[in-house]
């Protein structure tokens, strides 16, 4: 696992005493028309219908079958257009799926990468960096789930205009922050990626997107939601993403093993926090206790882990 730089390691120290800036590869589309909000809602698991102008939330959207094509966040930019961020390796399957499912005469829905690029500002005072900032640029600012115990906001520009806006940031006093860091942050706060924690065979609730709030069991019906409600009304998964922790580096697509050498998970992604020590995520069978012992192979022999309800404290 690669090593944080001195400038990585002051980035992470400041997402708990001011904010870290982290510009997002994530691809943008958009659904805009007086049914945006029904067409959208007809796709992903959470309910768009009550996000106000200027809200964001998370939410994913589904196979008939309930299983994952793709997470996201979802702003209201105004009251007929929706804006959806996508990180790319999903980016594609999401806009099929939208346009196989929705009526053009319901919804236009388009492609909207190469218009916008976003920023997520995420620490304890990010808030207050953001209210006392004048930024030239213009940018739409959305609170953004947070991630775990820290602040989140998603900033939205014109990619025509934003050329400057990691300086203009920097001048507000917003860090700026690496992906190594960006992945230690995410990872402390359990929030899975597609391609990583999750993929085209995981149920949401197997990667905990229930707990992070992506998903609204009252709202009407959506693509793959039998699964999702039978899993929540009348049963459970077997398997979800948990935490490990570990005074050893540990390493993705490993398998871990109980106290009695049974098979029952792999490890998704690792990196070394300067917080935590060694933390991976893992896919881990349910009836393994959360503060188990349990051991993840390695090329050197077993290493010894503790599993972690998550978010990392």
């Amino acid at each position: 696992m690669t090593q944080l730089s001195p400038a990585e390691e002051a980035a992470y120290a400041a997402l708990r005493t001011r904010a870290v800036c982290f510009e997002s590869p994530g691809r943008w589309s958009a659904f805009r028309g007086d049914k945006a909000a029904v067409a959208l809602n007809g796709l992903v698991t959470n309910d768009v219908a009550v996000l106000e102008i200027g809200g964001c939330l998370y939410a994913a959207a589904l196979t008939p079958k309930g299983k994952m094509v793709a997470d996201m966040m979802i702003v209201r930019s105004d009251s007929t257009t929706f804006l959806i961020h996508v990180l790319p390796p999903a980016a594609s399957d999401w806009l099929a799926l939208a346009r196989k499912y929705v009526n053009p005469r319901l919804c236009q829905v388009a492609d909207e990468a190469d218009r916008y690029r976003s920023w997520f500002v995420v620490g304890v005072h990010a808030a207050a960096v953001l209210n006392a900032s004048t930024l030239r640029i213009p940018m739409q600012v959305y609170p953004a789930p947070p991630l775990g115990d820290l602040p989140a906001f998603l900033l939205v520009a014109e990619s025509a205009s934003a050329a400057d806006a990691g300086h203009e940031l920097a001048a507000a006093g917003v860090i700026a922050g690496s992906s190594g860091v960006w992945e230690i942050a995410r990872m402390e706060a359990g929030r899975p990626e597609m391609g990583r924690e999750m993929d085209e065979n995981t149920i949401p609730q197997e990667a905990n997107l229930d707990a992070l709030d992506a998903i609204s069991f009252s709202k009407g019906c959506y693509t793959g939601q039998e699964t999702v409600a039978r899993v929540h009304f009348r049963g459970h998964v077997n398997k979800h993403l948990r935490g490990l922790l570990s005074d050893a580096p540990l390493n993705r697509g490993a398998e871990v093993s109980d106290s009695a050498g049974k098979l029952v998970g792999d490890v998704r992604s690792a990196v070394t926090s300067p917080r935590l020590a060694s933390i991976a995520l893992a896919m881990i069978r349910r009836e393994v206790a959360s503060g188990s012992a349990v051991s993840v192979a390695s090329a050197h022999g077993p290493i010894s882990a503790r599993v972690i309800d998550l978010p990392f404290k």
